[in-house]
C-alpha cells in the first residue's frame, strides 16, 4: 500500500515540500487547510476542511506546515493517532505542550524530524567535516544580517507572522537555522548569555536583533549574532583556531581556509536541492524505522529549550 502523507497548512513552505514528494516518490497526499475561501493548491493535493474527514484516511505521516503557533497542538493530535511527523522549523513558539510532545513520541516509538534544510547546505557539510578532523576551535563567530521587507517581497512585512511576536515571529525563532547549524557544528548548546529587543524602525513587535554569548559542549564558547534590519546582507560562520582561521560563507557558498596560505573552495548551491535532500533523507530513515533520525524532536528540543529560556529572562532592548 501507498503511503499516505497529510499535509497541515498548504503555504508556500508546504507547497515546496509537497511538490519534491510527488516529484520523487509515489505516495498519496493529502492536506487540511482550516482557512475558508483560501484557493486550492495547484498541485493537485485532495483537501479537506474537516479535521475528522482528513484523519479519517489513516495518514502514515504528517507534514506539519501550519503556521509555528499551531506546530504543537497539531503535532500532538497526530502523535495520539500513531502518526509520525515531519515538522517545519522553529518546533513552536513557546514551551508549552512540547514536553509532552515527546512523550507521546518515545511512548509511541514514531519517527520525528524537525526540518532545518540548511543541514544539508554543501558549506555547512564540509564546515562539519574540517571542524570533526581539527583540533578543537577556541572560538566562533555566527552572523546573520538580513532586511525584513526584502524576505517575502511580494507581502507587507509588517502584517506576515515575522512581524508578529504573538505568532512566533522575531530573529530569535525566524532564524533559529543559526541556533540548529551553531549545536550541529560546535556541539549541544549549553549556556546563551546576551541581550535581545526591538531597536529599528521596522514596522514589528517582535525582535529585531539578538547578539549573545554561547558556551557548546564540550566547552566551546562563541558569538551568535542575529538580525533583520541590516541592509547589508551577511551570514557566515567563523572559526578560530591556535593555528589557523576557518571561514564558510553562507552567501558567496565557499569556505575559506587561512593557514600558512589562504584557500578558498567555491560549492554550487541550490536552495530546492537542499531540500529534496532533506526529504529523501527523512524518508530513508522513516523507511528504517530509525528513531535517532538526525534532528528528531528530542534533540531538536534540547536546542529550542535553551533558546526559549533565554528568551524568557533576557534584558530586552527598546
Amino acid at each position: 500500500m501507498k503511503i499516505k502523507i497529510l499535509f497541515f497548512g498548504l503555504g508556500s513552505i508546504g507547497k515546496k515540500h509537497a511538490k519534491i514528494i510527488k516529484d520523487n516518490f509515489d505516495f498519496e497526499l493529502y492536506a487540511y487547510r482550516t482557512k475558508k475561501g483560501q484557493e486550492k493548491s495547484n498541485i493537485k493535493i485532495e483537501e479537506f476542511d474537516n479535521l475528522d474527514d482528513a484523519f479519517s484516511i489513516n495518514p502514515d505521516v504528517a507534514f506539519i506546515t501550519n503556521p509555528t503557533y499551531l506546530h504543537i497542538q497539531t503535532a500532538l493530535k497526530c502523535a495520539k493517532r500513531n502518526i509520525d511527523l515531519f515538522i517545519e522549523k522553529p518546533i513552536s513558539h513557546s514551551m508549552e505542550l512540547t514536553n509532552e510532545l515527546e512523550n507521546e513520541i518515545k511512548k509511541r516509538k514514531l519517527v520525528s524530524y524537525i526540518a532545518y534544510n540548511m543541514r544539508f547546505h554543501p558549506v555547512l557539510i564540509n564546515l562539519k567535516k574540517l571542524i570533526s578532523n581539527e583540533d578543537k576551535p577556541i572560538y566562533f563567530r555566527v552572523t546573520c544580517s538580513s532586511y525584513l521587507p526584502d524576505w517575502r517581497p511580494k507581502q507587507d512585512y509588517s502584517n506576515s507572522y515575522s512581524a508578529k511576536e504573538e505568532l512566533g515571529g522575531g530573529v530569535i525563532l525566524d532564524l533559529s537555522h543559526e541556533f540548529d547549524y551553531t549545536s550541529w557544528l560546535f556541539g549541544e548548546i549549553q549556556d546563551i548569555k546576551g541581550i535581545c529587543g526591538k531597536i529599528s524602525d521596522l514596522d514589528i513587535n517582535s525582535e529585531d536583533f539578538f547578539e549573545a554569548h554561547i558556551t557548546c559542549n564540550p566547552d566551546i564558547k562563541g558569538n551568535l549574532h542575529l538580525d533583520c534590519f541590516s541592509k547589508n546582507l551577511e551570514r557566515k560562520i567563523q572559526i578560530y583556531f591556535n593555528d589557523k582561521y576557518i571561514e564558510g560563507d553562507l552567501i558567496k557558498n565557499n569556505i575559506k581556509i587561512v593557514d600558512n596560505i589562504e584557500k578558498v573552495t567555491n560549492y554550487k548551491y541550490d536552495t530546492d536541492e537542499t531540500y529534496k535532500k532533506q526529504i529523501k533523507y527523512f524518508f530513508k530513515q522513516y523507511h528504517k524505522r530509525n528513531l535517532n533520525i538526525m534532528n528528531n524532536f528530542s534533540e531538536a528540543l534540547k536546542t529550542f529549550h535553551k533558546i526559549m529560556e533565554f528568551k524568557s529572562i533576557c534584558p530586552y532592548i527598546r
